[in-house]
């Protein structure tokens, strides 16, 4: 029944991209058409067997890159790299085949407008497809039911990933822990704790659990394989968590030798070519961003000075690339006098926050004066943020890993849902961006970035 549902939904999913790539290349021709920049004039309207043909052949790059799987990353930022890849392809065949076959006539300033307006139109739809689909699974509507064995911190850690990520098809119901007593004691747990081993049975048929997942890597392998052969009583399948935790799970990469799992560590992947045109671009956005907004900088500086005394500007010491101190520069958006290394406000209301401030704050303008650390070489755009020296100071192994790179004005910590806890606590998304950074991938986090700030999502 659910492999049904599932070839059903990606079916449906081919058939809206379709759609979509047809409407945008209408589309993209009607732009064409009324614009004044066109240069040829012999171009007509598709047909619609042309239409047909290009938006097959882009469902054939989607597929190639794996945009129909349900495999998901953090902000599920890896399948908008595949989405834009193909599109490239996509659009690079289109032109090859205008070229050589001369059945589609085609315009410089079409291929733009049909690029642009395709990844538009097909981020809207899958979007909304997405939640659609989601909606469906939190329903138990194709989902698989699973429970998760140990409510520890792996336990917890892959509760809270499962349930973030609906999409992969499994609706987590609840723990299986032989220690209930010493569990969740804060309050902590994202689901119920159901019973201990003894009582599996019971729960797989009062529950209708599918499957169990075993998140005890810390435990000896006589106790794994005894709950392995709990879940063999029970008839359930069973997958675990290898005892890898204590080497830094977050950056262990997996991979098969003729049938034989081999487990390795994630390094930073990142040419001189790459550190180059990151580079290039960092002072090039940052001189356009300077020259664009120096007007509204201009007003803010006069805002904060009449909303309250004490100087326009905010300068604290932050640690950059390799341990190196910088000073960073922010809008003030705090009283005069506010202990500049106290616990960041996490409330809009806090009375530390001028008036102006919390404008500020709420559309991320505060962080505009480090458009000059970016042009000083202190910062990138996008990057982890910068942290100060004394929390520094605490960092593990682990933690210092975000010290191998520029830290930035932007990144996926501060777009994402977890951006109101400490910056050193969500260390995920750092090192998600750190070993898969890419020109694309700081193209689409400064666009969630702009999106974040002009809805108002900010700190």
């Amino acid at each position: 029944m659910r492999y049904k549902y599932h070839n059903t939904i990606t079916f449906l999913q081919m058939l809206a991209d379709l759609v979509t790539v047809n409407s945008s290349w209408y589309l993209s021709y009607w732009l064409w058409f009324i614009s004044p920049f066109r240069l040829q004039e012999h171009i007509i309207a598709p047909s619609i067997l042309e239409s047909t043909i290009i938006g097959l052949v882009f469902i054939i790059m989607f597929f190639i890159q794996g945009g129909y799987k349900r495999k998901t990353s953090i902000m599920n930022l890896d399948a908008r790299k595949n989405l834009i890849g193909a599109m490239m392809m996509g659009c690079g065949l289109v032109i090859i085949y205008s070229f050589f076959l001369k059945t589609i006539m085609l315009g410089r300033l079409q291929i733009f407008y049909f690029f642009f307006t395709m990844f538009f139109c097909i981020s809207m739809e899958r979007y909304i497809f997405d939640h659609i689909h989601i909606f469906l699974l939190r329903k138990n509507i194709g989902s698989k039911r699973v429970l998760i064995f140990g409510a520890g911190e792996t336990g917890i850690r892959l509760a809270k990933a499962l349930q973030r990520y609906p999409k992969l098809g499994y609706l987590p119901i609840g723990f299986v822990d032989d220690y209930i007593t010493k569990i969740d004691k804060n309050g902590i747990n994202p689901l119920p704790i159901l019973g201990t081993s003894h009582q599996l049975e019971a729960m797989l048929q009062r529950y209708n659990a599918e499957e169990i997942i075993i998140a005890i890597p810390s435990a000896p392998q006589s106790r794994i394989r005894e709950v392995m052969q709990r879940c063999s009583n029970a008839n359930i399948p069973y997958r675990y968590v290898p005892n890898l935790y204590d080497t830094a799970i977050q950056r262990i990469r997996t991979d098969v030798i003729d049938g034989v799992p081999v487990f390795g560590m994630g390094h930073l992947r990142y040419t001189p070519f790459n550190a180059v045109v990151k580079r290039l671009f960092d002072i090039a956005f940052s001189i356009f961003i300077i020259i664009f907004l120096s007007p509204m900088v201009a007003v803010i500086g006069a805002a904060i000075r009449l909303d309250s005394t004490g100087p326009v500007f905010f300068k604290q010491q932050r640690v950059g690339q390799w341990g190196r101190l910088f000073i960073m520069w922010k809008f003030r958006t705090m009283k005069n006098g506010s202990d500049p290394y106290a616990v960041h406000p996490h409330d809009k209301n806090d009375g530390r926050i001028t008036r102006v401030g919390r404008w500020l704050r709420r559309m991320s303008m505060d962080e505009l004066p480090q458009f000059l650390n970016v042009l000083r070489g202190d910062m990138s755009i996008v990057g982890p943020r910068p942290e100060m020296p004394f929390i520094v100071k605490e960092y593990n192994d682990l933690h210092r890993e975000r010290l191998n790179v520029r830290p930035g004005i932007t990144g996926l910590w501060q777009i994402s849902a977890d951006r109101g806890l400490p910056i050193h606590e969500n260390i995920d998304h750092d090192l998600f961006y750190i070993q898969h950074q890419s020109f694309i991938l700081d193209l689409l986090i400064i666009g969630k970035t702009f999106w974040v700030a002009l809805s108002g999502l900010g700190r």
